[in-house]
């Protein structure tokens, strides 16, 4: 029988799949990583009570708890790779290098070393084995409006063979009617936040705090050099920000570029968005070893963006892949994640929009 690692956040969503599992018969333990501790004592205090929280939803489904350690390990993976990337003027997505590096990198293996056989998550997405290719395939979630396939791309065969997603075929609303009749008050609880490690979810003060003195004021230009107002410190900006620039103008300007060695914001009209290809790094394939030849996919360039029409070239330290149809605010530091309908083929981390 499949021993089976539920990681435990106390949400409903990995409630549930701990749930679900147990009833059908597997042996089960929750596993949470305690991934950070809060700078201010009372939201230490408020993270110590999410994980009370989580040993109590533990004992009252049956299942025992393991509590894992890794303060250490995320802050040198994910929080410093968060803020190395917006100091180089790029906005990076943390859940997707959380995924491979920590909740299915570290928790996996501290779910095998305490003698499971899997991990599984309440993610909504789905796994299932090509016996022409013997390789594990990445695929929607079932519930399109909650579908989490763009933050999982970046998994590798080894870590797809060891996962379970059991709300694969679920929806969100099914879910919050079914675990009502449990009595454990988490159908109502609201979403986790966007970045867990940001108090508020307000990334500028997190950053202000960590680079004091380090973030300065520098130019807002436009596309022909000519300097428009000043900003705050070109990390608390994004491509085709809009708001908060500060400056007059006869149209609405947005953000085109982030020029992190000149300390300067490149400012245009809306138009100017648009475009048409874009490269891309650290790629990892799913359905496939290596990309060796062009082909026809479609692509997201952010998780809330429809998939696009696009031809992806290999290249030697990369991809590059050229749209069918010029696409809006494509973001340095974002993942493009490709797909061939529900299946997803692979992803990379966006290092340029390229004008074509």
């Amino acid at each position: 029988m499949k021993k089976i690692a539920v990681a435990m956040s106390g949400g409903l969503d990995s409630t549930f799949a701990a749930i679900k599992l147990k009833e059908q018969g597997y042996d089960i333990f929750g596993i949470t990583l305690q991934m950070f501790c809060r700078q201010h004592p009372a939201d230490e205090a408020g993270h110590l009570d999410q994980f009370r929280e989580v040993i109590g939803l533990c004992e009252k489904i049956g299942i025992p708890h393991v509590l894992v350690r890794a303060e250490d390990f995320f802050a040198s993976t994910i929080i410093q790779n968060f803020c190395t990337e917006y100091m180089s003027g790029r906005t990076p997505n943390p859940c997707v290098l959380c995924n491979k590096e920590i909740k299915f990198g570290l928790l996996l293996n501290e779910a095998l070393a305490r003698g499971a056989t899997h991990i599984a998550t309440g993610h909504y997405a789905s796994i299932e084995f090509d016996e022409e290719t013997k390789r594990y395939l990445l695929k929607c979630g079932k519930d399109v409006a909650k579908d989490q396939s763009y933050f999982l791309w970046r998994l590798n065969q080894y870590q797809l063979a060891h996962t379970i997603f059991p709300l694969a075929e679920e929806s969100k609303e099914k879910i919050r009617r079914k675990i009502a009749q449990y009595d454990l008050k988490v159908e109502d609880k609201p979403e986790s936040q966007e970045i867990c490690f940001i108090p508020s979810d307000d990334y500028k003060a997190f950053l202000k705090n960590k680079f004091s003195g380090k973030i300065q004021p520098g130019n807002i230009i436009d596309v022909n050099g000519n300097v428009l107002g000043e900003h705050n410190g070109f990390p608390f900006y994004t491509i085709g920000q809009r708001k908060g620039l500060g400056i007059s103008a006869p149209q609405p300007l947005y953000v085109l570029e982030i020029r992190s060695k000149t300390n300067e914001i490149v400012v245009g009209p809306k138009e100017k968005l648009y475009q048409k290809a874009l490269s891309a790094r650290e790629c990892n394939w799913i359905r496939f070893e290596k990309l060796k030849e062009s082909l026809r996919a479609k692509a997201k360039v952010r998780y809330n963006t429809t998939e696009k029409s696009c031809t992806i070239f290999p290249e030697p330290n990369g991809i590059k892949v050229m749209f069918d149809k010029p696409q809006m605010s494509i973001t340095p530091g974002q993942s493009v994640v490709f797909y061939d309908g529900e299946y997803v083929l692979g992803g990379g981390i966006i290092e340029r929009a390229i004008d074509e």
